[in-house]
């Protein structure tokens, strides 16, 4: 097991908490909602040091918000979902998907236009 992979992997989930629109999710505010120290989650995310206790606490933090922890712990990873598949998994709002894909669409519209018109010239 590789301490600083399971540390990079737990920054990597801490990273995607925030929901579209959310302020990021810190370290102090993950340490907050877990009732860890500040502390105890920077050493778990830069090299999973600390005590056994402190990691089972953020791994299960992090199953409870749709995380598979076999991801975060087993060395490849490459096969296997991050992403726990159950009612906890965090579900995507259709309208939310449509409504980015939308402002996409026109975006690229516009670049697809303003490139026409520049090979046109």
């Amino acid at each position: 097991m590789n301490r600083n992979q399971i540390g990079k992997r737990l920054s990597i989930i801490r990273d995607e908490l925030a929901r579209p629109g959310e302020d990021a999710w810190t370290q102090g505010r993950v340490a907050a909602e877990t009732g860890l120290t500040l502390n105890q989650v920077a050493r778990l995310e830069q090299s999973a040091a600390g005590s056994i206790e402190g990691l089972v606490t953020l791994l299960l933090f992090y199953h409870g918000k749709g995380y598979n922890i076999s991801w975060v712990l087993l060395p490849d990873n490459s096969g296997t979902s991050k992403l726990a598949l159950s009612e906890n998994t965090k579900t995507v709002s259709s309208r939310e998907v449509i409504n980015k894909l939308n402002k996409l669409k026109g975006d690229l519209s516009k670049d697809v236009d303003a490139l026409i018109d520049e090979l046109a010239e």
